[in-house]
């Protein structure tokens, strides 16, 4: 298990008059175990590092630390600093329930979703898995030039202003769009300007920009069969209806029938998918 380091101030609650400084600290760190802000494994800062956080002696910080791992709460390792115990104190005290019936009060609640997030489902292709051929979501990668990459990157946040860090318009970043523009004119063949190019994340993120734009609930979108499953995922969780067309040699052959009562229809042509609303 990958170990976590608790690098952020942890929010005590402001101390009451009358209590010790190691009695407050002691009693704050306890509850951030037991609440769950600081989880099992987790690791805590250094005694110096929370004694600065917290305007507290660090004699005051290693006694209250000491009292907490002769309880239980948290073990040391050496060299390796301090850890919330995987098993709490109160969970050995705990007796197991028998087998039977779940009560009400340590049943889960249950989320209220919206219709749409009720047909959403986890496309199985966006998991993180082995690299193999021919997946249809997952570009060649061993050819990707990391280290020019990395090389542009550092260049331009070196030069990075403060008005680069308030963001960029909706589209997305002018500068990329126009390139792309200018690219696509040139040497893909394809007619448009920088107003008609928005910048997305990946092809699932575009399709579900294009689904929430043009379709309704009940409406007919012509797909090509076999296709893209990310594809038709996305259609169903908006709620549309999917008709599927047969491939030939030339790609997608669909039907007249079917496209006369397609609001949205799908192809794919030079691994870029050709968006064409009726």
């Amino acid at each position: 298990m990958t170990k976590r380091a608790s690098s952020f101030e942890l929010v005590l609650g402001g101390k009451k008059a009358g209590i010790s400084a190691h009695r407050w600290f002691y009693e704050g760190l306890r509850k951030g175990i037991l609440d769950g802000r600081l989880r099992p494994e987790a690791r805590l800062a250094s005694t110096r590092d929370l004694a600065r956080q917290h305007g507290l002696s660090r004699g005051t910080i290693v006694n209250a630390i000491e009292q907490l791992k002769s309880e239980g709460y948290v073990r040391g390792r050496m060299g390796s600093g301090t850890y919330v115990s995987k098993i709490l104190p109160e969970e050995l005290l705990e007796a197991k329930p028998e087998s039977g019936p779940i009560s009400s009060k340590s049943e889960k609640r249950k989320l209220n979703f919206s219709e749409y997030g009720k047909r959403v489902e986890l496309f199985p292709n966006l998991e993180n898995r082995p690299n193999r051929a021919f997946r249809c979501n997952l570009p060649a990668l061993e050819l990707f030039p990391a280290t020019l990459w990395a090389q542009v990157a550092g260049r331009r946040l070196r030069r990075l202003s403060r008005q680069d860090l308030l963001g960029c318009e909706v589209m997305g970043y002018r500068p990329l769009r126009e390139a792309l523009a200018d690219y696509l004119n040139s040497s893909r063949g394809v007619k448009c300007e920088a107003g008609q190019v928005a910048i997305v994340s990946g092809v699932q993120e575009s399709i579900d920009l294009v689904a929430r734009i043009f379709l309704n609930a009940g409406d007919w979108v012509c797909m090509e069969d076999p296709g893209y499953p990310g594809a038709g995922a996305v259609f169903e969780a908006v709620g549309a209806k999917i008709c599927l067309a047969g491939l030939d040699e030339e790609g997608m052959k669909p039907q007249e029938a079917k496209l006369e009562k397609a609001k949205l229809s799908t192809s794919r042509q030079d691994t870029s998918f050709r968006w064409e609303s009726q």
